[in-house]
C-alpha cells in the first residue's frame, strides 16, 4: 500500500531518488577516498623504502708537500777485478756482506765438476738443515696452530720471491719452507728420528766430495770488508764520494746527463753509508734549512722502499738554484743499486680523515671554551657560531660531526682528530669508518632514514 502511495505521489519519488543518489555519492567518495589513500599508504611506503641519502665511508688519506727532482747517489766502491768467467760457482749473492780479500766464488775446469760443486753446496745446506731440527729443540711441545701459520707464511714469501724473478733469494725461502715443514710433522707426529735422514746425506756429500777434484779460489781482491756486487753500473767514476762534501750545481747536472761507461767486473760497496744528491729550488733550499732531524725520501719509479736521509750539505748558487745532499744509512740490496733516479723529497705531510666537499655544511653549532666547557650566552642558553660540519648516518639516525680542517683542495678536505688538550676542540669530530652524508633532502642532526 505504501509502495503503490508513494509511486502516486511525486514528491515520495523525488525523494526515493534523491535518497538513492545520496547512497551512491557516497560511496563513490568512500571508493575515491579508499583508492586515494591506498595510492597514499603504497606512494609513503616505497618512499621510506627506499633509501634517500647517499654516504661515503670517511677513511684516512695522507696529501704530501714534495719536490720532484732527480737525485744521483753517491757511494764508497771500489771495483773487484776479479774474473768470474769460465765455470764458476758463485759462494755469495748481489749484496751480500764479504770480508775484506773474501772468496767469492770457486772456478772448476768443466762444467760438470761445477755442476757436481753445486750439488754438493745444495746438500750441505740440506745436512746443516736436518741437524738443525734433531739439535734438541722440542717441536711437539710447541702450538700446531702457530707452527702451521709459519710455514704457510714461509710458503707466501716463497711464492712472492718466484713471481718477482727473484731466484737466488727463492732459493733460501724454498729452504725455510721445508725446514718448517718438517717441524710441523714433528709437532703433530711426535718425536720424529731423522738419523737415518742424517746419515744418507752424509754419505751422499761423502761421494761427491770425491768427484769435485780441484778447483781456483776466486777472491775480490779488495783489501775492504763491504757489499758485494758482481756487476757495476758505468756511473761508478761520474762522482766520487768525497764530492759529497762540496758538490756544486754544475757538477750534479753534468753527472745526472752522463751515459754509462763500459765496464767490466763487480765492485763492493764499503760502508752503510751513502749520499742522494739532488737539485733544489731556493724556496726548498730554505725549507731543507729549517728542517731538523730526517727527512723522507721516495723513488717513485724505482720499485724500492722510501728512506729516511738527514740533511747532510746544502751547496746554494747566486741563482739560488741549491745542490741538496742527503745522508742515508739505510741498506738494501735494490737501494745499493739505485743511481740515477727520480726522487721526491717530501717535505711535509697532512693527515686526515677525507671528506668531499659537497658534504660539508655551515650550521650553528656549539661553542666550548679552552676547558672544553660550553661557552653560554647572558641568558644561559649556549651560544653558538657558524661551523664547517657535516651530517653522517648511525644506524638509521642522522647526527652531525665537527671538521678539524687540515687540507683542502678542489674536490675534497682532510679533517684530522682534533688534539686531545686543545679543549676549545671538543665536542664530535668526524671519525673513521663514519658514514658522511653526501646527498639527501630534508637532513637535521635526529632524523631518522628508513631504507
Amino acid at each position: 500500500m505504501t509502495n503503490q502511495n508513494n509511486q502516486n505521489n511525486p514528491s515520495a519519488r523525488r525523494r526515493t531518488a534523491d535518497a538513492r543518489m545520496r547512497r551512491r555519492m557516497r560511496r563513490i567518495v568512500i571508493a575515491a577516498v579508499t583508492a586515494s589513500l591506498l595510492i597514499f599508504t603504497v606512494y609513503e611506503v616505497h618512499t621510506l623504502r627506499k633509501n634517500p641519502v647517499q654516504t661515503t665511508t670517511a677513511l684516512e688519506d695522507t696529501v704530501y708537500d714534495y719536490v720532484d727532482t732527480q737525485a744521483f747517489i753517491l757511494r764508497d766502491e771500489q771495483s773487484v777485478d776479479a774474473d768470474l768467467s769460465g765455470y764458476t760457482v758463485p759462494f755469495v749473492q748481489d749484496g751480500d756482506r764479504v770480508e775484506s780479500n773474501a772468496q767469492i766464488a770457486a772456478r772448476f775446469a768443466d762444467a760438470g765438476s761445477a755442476q757436481r760443486y753445486h750439488n754438493l753446496k745444495d746438500l750441505r745446506a740440506e745436512y746443516d738443515r736436518y741437524a738443525a731440527l734433531s739439535s734438541g729443540r722440542e717441536y711437539s711441545s710447541m702450538k700446531v696452530r702457530a707452527l702451521m701459520q709459519k710455514s704457510a707464511d714461509r710458503m707466501c714469501t716463497y711464492l712472492q720471491a718466484l713471481d718477482s724473478g727473484n731466484i737466488a733469494d727463492a732459493k733460501s725461502y724454498e729452504s725455510d719452507f721445508i725446514g718448517q715443514e718438517t717441524a710441523l710433522d714433528i709437532a703433530v707426529t711426535g718425536d720424529l728420528d731423522l738419523s737415518q735422514k742424517l746419515s744418507e746425506l752424509s754419505q751422499k756429500i761423502r761421494a761427491e766430495e770425491t768427484t769435485i777434484g780441484e778447483y781456483e779460489a776466486i777472491t775480490t781482491g779488495v783489501d775492504s770488508a763491504g757489499y758485494f756486487f758482481s756487476r757495476t753500473d758505468g756511473y761508478e767514476d761520474v762522482l766520487s764520494y768525497a764530492d759529497a762534501d762540496a758538490l756544486t750545481v754544475s757538477q750534479l747536472e753534468r753527472a745526472l746527463k752522463r751515459k754509462p761507461a763500459k765496464t767490466a767486473g763487480g765492485k763492493i760497496v764499503k760502508t752503510h753509508v751513502w749520499y742522494i744528491a739532488a737539485v733544489v729550488d731556493a724556496q726548498a733550499a730554505d725549507t731543507l734549512t729549517d728542517k731538523k732531524g730526517t727527512v723522507r725520501i721516495s723513488f717513485p719509479k724505482a720499485g724500492v722502499p722510501d728512506v729516511h736521509a738527514s740533511v747532510y750539505a746544502l751547496h746554494s748558487e747566486p741563482d739560488g738554484r741549491c745542490a741538496a745532499v742527503f745522508r742515508c744509512i739505510e741498506v738494501s740490496e735494490p737501494l745499493l743499486r739505485l743511481r740515477k733516479t727520480e726522487a721526491h723529497i717530501i717535505m711535509g705531510e697532512k693527515t686526515g680523515f677525507k671528506v668531499p666537499l659537497d658534504a660539508v655544511r655551515i650550521l650553528d653549532m656549539d661553542v666550548y671554551d679552552e676547558n672544553g666547557n660550553i661557552v653560554r650566552n647572558d641568558d644561559g642558553t649556549p651560544k653558538q657560531a657558524k661551523t664547517r660540519c657535516v651530517f653522517i648516518l648511525r644506524g638509521n639516525v642522522v647526527s652531525q660531526r665537527r671538521l678539524n680542517v687540515v687540507y683542502t683542495d678542489e674536490n675534497y678536505l682532510l679533517s684530522a682528530p682534533p688534539d686531545p688538550n686543545d679543549g676549545s676542540m671538543s665536542g664530535s669530530y668526524v671519525k673513521r669508518y663514519d658514514e658522511i652524508i653526501t646527498g639527501g633532502k630534508n637532513l637535521y642532526a635526529g632524523a631518522v632514514i628508513y631504507e
